[in-house]
């Protein structure tokens, strides 16, 4: 026998926003934990030195962290109150897509468990990133669209309109999403709902906000059209593109977003919700075929898991309950390798660093730096340059540094090269992998030192050297336009 639909409430459950709630307790219990990643460090640095645009990213997000710091200091914990507010907010988000769709209170919040407990959701809501803010604002826009196509009131164009210009200051891809909203629109019935003025209003209000970024990158010679070509490069292929949603889910989670999907291409109702699903379908496709990385259609997650909740009410009795277990399991498992809920030693133990082994050893990297820097005379000292080979290393020893007496460094990676060499003339401290640049500029360089911690982490500086050159003949000045590398 056939459950009866259930009544669809004005208001999400209460369990809803208790879900969410417990979502922005656990990744705030656990900001703190370990230490800043890489691109924390870095985001630090560009909101030190704003700009309407970095090689690779718009402004948005190093805005955010100088907002932060300014309030909260130079701390972890600071940077990543916001990014687990915006993971609540997807969790609402998802359940209120749910109920648009026609699910009742259980749905409802089936979708904010899976939506907050996805891996990736947890991942990017624990780190400071251009991806946190992503995934909240692909997630509000795609909501904003579900309204659209519920036959609300055409002036929520303006309302997305706003979401993917403000998204466009944050990460490029949102571009990519609002083309495939669009020729999805085209291509099905809901084409009628770009017969009127205000998704074009719309059109205009998200250019105008996105067009001080697009004037910066026409005047440094587009360098994100580089960034994006570097990116693809590294792609490690479609297969493992497709594996690797599997582990931005869990395979537990996979099952209800593949039925999401399904619905929202195939249901009986599919004039109204197809748009949603095509666009997914051109979304994954595309990053696909291009080379993009597996994260870049996860924010479109939790709309699929909110259809997909819908099939879960259906369920009755045995299929109910293995479901419900078969979710926590693959949401407990999920914890474990989003956050760090174990020690930093653990992550060496099990050989599976990813993005947590990037947020352990900088202090460390910073004290060897500074052991190598206090053998310099001390008269040179004011002379000194640190030259590093990525925007992490540079990072560290801009934000960390001070305390240990270091200089600013210097770096050919992304923005640092932009930024310019240094102003100093003396003795040249080498981090990480910069290839053969010392090499150039002086005839004696000794490894210095090699990058450990403590934890026998092996993240991207393990193992690294540490270089020195008393003596240069010549000034990173002179090879600057030879040491850049956009990645």
């Amino acid at each position: 026998m056939t459950a009866p639909k259930p009544v669809v409430t004005g208001r999400l459950p209460r369990s809803v926003w208790i879900t969410a709630g417990s979502v922005i307790a656990l990744l705030m219990s656990v900001a703190g934990r370990h230490g800043f990643h890489r691109d924390e460090l870095y985001f630090l640095v560009a909101g030190r030195r704003l700009d309407w645009g970095f090689v690779d990213q718009p402004p948005l997000t190093p805005l955010i962290a100088r907002i932060f710091e300014t309030i909260g200091g130079t701390s972890p914990v600071a940077l990543r109150i916001l990014p687990a507010l915006a993971i609540g907010g997807v969790v609402v988000l998802a359940a209120a897509m749910a109920r648009r769709f026609g699910g009742g209170a259980r749905a409802q919040i089936y979708a904010a468990v899976t939506a907050g407990g996805a891996g990736v959701a947890l991942g990017v809501g624990h780190l400071f990133s251009t991806a946190a803010f992503d995934y909240f604002l692909w997630t509000l826009a795609t909501w904003i669209l579900v309204r659209l196509l519920d036959g609300d009131e055409p002036r929520w164009w303006l309302g997305l309109g706003f979401t993917v210009g403000i998204g466009l200051q944050n990460k490029h891809l949102m571009a990519l999403f609002a083309m495939a909203v669009l020729i999805s629109l085209l291509i099905t019935k809901q084409r009628k709902l770009l017969a009127v003025k205000w998704p074009w209003i719309g059109v205009g209000i998200a250019a105008m906000i996105a067009l001080p970024n697009m004037i910066w990158q026409v005047a440094n010679d587009l360098p994100q059209l580089e960034m994006a070509g570097a990116l693809a490069g590294r792609s490690d292929g479609p297969v493992a593109f497709v594996l690797e949603q599997i582990g931005l889910l869990s395979i537990v989670l996979v099952v209800p977003a593949a039925i999401g999907l399904w619905r929202l291409l195939r249901s009986a109702n599919l004039t109204t919700w197809r748009p949603i699903g095509i666009t997914f379908v051109l979304l994954f496709g595309f990053f696909l075929v291009t080379g993009g990385k597996s994260y870049y259609v996860a924010p479109l997650y939790s709309t699929l898991l909110a259809a997909g909740a819908l099939w879960f009410e259906g369920l009755e009795g045995k299929g109910r309950r293995v479901m419900i277990g078969t979710t926590v399991f693959g949401v407990f498992v999920g914890l474990f390798i989003a956050l760090p809920l174990l020690p930093p030693r653990t992550l060496a133990t099990l050989d599976a660093t990813g993005e947590l082994g990037e947020t352990v050893g900088w202090p460390e990297l910073v004290d060897q730096v500074a052991a190598v820097y206090e053998t310099i005379p001390a008269d040179q000292r004011d002379e000194v340059a640190i030259f590093t080979g990525s925007y992490g290393e540079a990072g560290a020893i801009d934000i960390l540094g001070p305390d240990a007496g270091l200089p600013p460094a210097v770096s050919g990676h992304n923005n640092y090269w932009l930024w310019g060499p240094p102003d100093r003339h003396g003795p040249v401290i080498g981090v990480g992998q910069i290839g053969d640049v010392l090499d150039r500029i002086c005839p004696t360089t000794a490894q210095a030192g090699t990058i450990t911690n403590p934890y026998g982490v092996e993240n991207e500086e393990a193992g690294l050297p540490l270089y020195l050159c008393m003596a240069p003949e010549g000034q990173l000045a002179d090879i600057w336009n030879d040491v850049r590398h956009y990645n």
